[in-house]
């Protein structure tokens, strides 16, 4: 209550600053959480997230190789742009045009870069999870092998015909497509074979 008994109004914030205040709340929420072609940093923390998270996945995908290629290809690509724009003589126009060129043949180098090296790692992981299924197979069938010799108390069985044995035995597991023939897996058991199985005649 004023001295002249009338009531103050409150403050109030203004129109302008309330719609800024909401639009600028409201892009803050719309802002995608991880950076893709064409979308552009707003602060210094969405751009060190953005980094982070680009930076993550080419680690994921590419090897050291790559990525190297990629950050040549970025620094020449920057470094175009600084000559391009420090020639005082070049129209505006041109300017757009040269840089659009350049980001052009840049992108698709590095996409191309990009592509070759995915395609090495799902190959090299490939290769990884046949090696390792073949290691497991290879155990299973010594492990297979190491029984029937160890109930084997009248030593027997040559290796030839554990082989033989073993092999039917592993045509009924999952590793049944890793098993070529009886001349593999009589490869993959002989470090387990006792020495009256690698004897020749019975």
């Amino acid at each position: 209550m004023s001295d002249d008994g009338k009531e103050l109004s409150a403050p109030r914030l203004g129109l302008r600053s309330f719609i800024a205040a909401k639009k600028s709340q409201s892009e803050q929420l719309d802002r995608p959480s991880q950076w893709s072609p064409g979308v552009r940093a707003l602060s210094a923390e969405e751009y060190d997230r953005f980094t982070d998270q680009l930076a993550r996945e080419l680690l994921a995908t590419c090897t050291s190789e790559h990525i190297a290629v990629i950050a040549a290809q970025h620094m020449i690509y920057a470094d175009e742009l600084q000559c391009v724009l420090a020639e005082n003589q070049t129209e505006p126009a041109n300017v757009v045009e040269i840089v659009s060129k350049i980001a052009t043949k840049v992108a698709t180098e590095v996409s191309m870069t990009t592509l070759e090296a995915q395609r090495k790692h799902l190959a090299e992981k490939r290769a990884k999870a046949v090696r390792d299924l073949k290691k497991d197979v290879m155990d299973l069938a010594r492990s297979i092998a190491a029984k029937k010799w160890h109930e084997d108390t009248e030593q027997k069985i040559k290796i030839g015909e554990m082989a033989k044995m073993v092999y039917r035995a592993l045509l009924d597991t999952e590793y049944r497509k890793l098993v070529s023939s009886p001349d593999a897996v009589q490869r993959w058991i002989r470090p387990v074979a006792p020495d009256y199985a690698k004897k020749r005649g019975r």
